[in-house]
């Protein structure tokens, strides 16, 4: 009976030893998994950080690339402003030369066609007062009250034969001469003396008529060449003037060719270096944008880079605390079932030792022992 107690209170002791075993087992899993998670809380955390920290870092890079691109625009458009503004300014000059040279040479222009015109005034004023004094005398004015008016136009007749000063002057100094004459023969009155002077008048008349129409031409003539020579003075003076006023236009006409040429090729200056400028402009902003866009690609790169390293590191970190986690877990209910099967082991062991010593108690009693 002793045996046995000893034996059941040896199993109990074993199987108490067994479960504190195994509990201690279980609390070392717990804590070691307890462990392995807060290592991944913790790899979370740090990765939490670490792409915030990344974000800040991206976020402040891209924000000197914008301001570096803002820098370089603005630089390049004040340089493109102060290009236009110079290109403007040399237009602006070189339209004011050709403005000043044109009114140079169209100040000369006038001023020549003014001094010629003045030259040939007097002459051409000459000539309209000898025309419209020809016009007159050749009565075509109409101013019938002009002096001589159609003079010049009036047939030769018997009476401007009898007005001819040399036909009269003959004429009297012919009978003149017959008087005395005939006085000097006294016969002053006779019939003869009478008939005489009728046949010297006849006979004048007939010679002197010709001589008196010719002088009669040639006084018209005389009165009229004067007139026609201020005429053909006063057509000179006006055809004078009309070249004058000729060369002018086409002087003034050549100025103004010239002004509109050079200040075509001043604007064709201006607009090509306005466009070389806008060229400039626009190459230097593509080439900015580019810039900005490598750089932009490359911060994201490198921080993408930076991200997955991260990820990765965290998600190595994450797997290996769950798998010590796990492993924790399983080892301590490897070591809690071992210390179990030990104890079981043990007290079976002990079970059957306390059943042979009944045995050998009963043989042993049978005996008389």
């Amino acid at each position: 009976m002793a045996i046995g107690t000893a034996t059941a209170l040896l199993g109990g002791a074993l199987l108490g030893s067994a479960m504190i075993s195994s509990g201690a087992a279980e609390d070392a899993a717990e804590t070691q998994a307890a462990a392995a998670r807060e290592a991944g809380t913790t790899s979370l955390e740090g990765l939490q950080l670490q792409l915030a920290a990344d974000k800040e870092n991206v976020d402040k890079q891209i924000a000197a690339q914008k301001e570096a691109l803002t820098q370089t625009l603005a630089s390049q458009e004040a340089a493109a402003a102060a290009g236009n503004a110079a290109a403007a300014a040399a237009l602006e000059r070189q339209l004011a030369a050709q403005k000043e040279a044109l009114d140079a040479q169209l100040g000369l222009q006038r001023e020549l066609y003014q001094k010629q015109v003045e030259n040939l005034s007097s002459f051409k004023q000459a000539g309209e007062a000898g025309q419209n004094r020809l016009m007159d005398i050749l009565g075509l004015s109409g101013n019938v009250n002009a002096p001589g008016y159609g003079s010049a136009a009036k047939s030769f007749s018997a009476e401007d034969m009898q007005q001819d000063p040399g036909y009269a002057f003959r004429l009297s100094e012919g009978q003149k001469a017959i008087e005395r004459s005939t006085a000097a023969r006294g016969g002053l009155q006779s019939g003869a003396a009478l008939k005489a002077a009728a046949r010297y008048g006849q006979e004048m008349g007939s010679q002197e008529y010709a001589n008196a129409f010719n002088r009669y031409q040639t006084e018209r003539a005389n009165k009229i060449a004067p007139l026609q020579s201020l005429q053909s003075v006063g057509q000179a003076s006006a055809a004078g003037q009309a070249a004058a006023a000729g060369n002018l236009a086409s002087g003034s006409s050549q100025a103004l060719q010239n002004y509109g040429s050079g200040a075509s090729g001043a604007y064709g200056t201006y607009g090509a270096a306005q466009g070389q400028i806008a060229a400039s402009q626009g190459a230097g902003a593509s080439a900015a944008y580019g810039g900005y866009g490598a750089g932009v690609s490359n911060i994201y790169g490198v921080s993408n880079q930076a991200r997955q390293s991260a990820y990765g590191a965290n998600t190595a970190g994450q797997i290996g605390a769950i798998t010590g986690a796990a492993n924790a877990m399983s080892q301590g209910q490897i070591q809690s079932g071992n210390a179990f099967n030990t104890a079981i082991t043990q007290g079976v062991g002990i079970y059957g030792m306390n059943q042979q010593n009944q045995l050998m108690n009963r043989y042993l009693l049978s005996k008389g022992f």
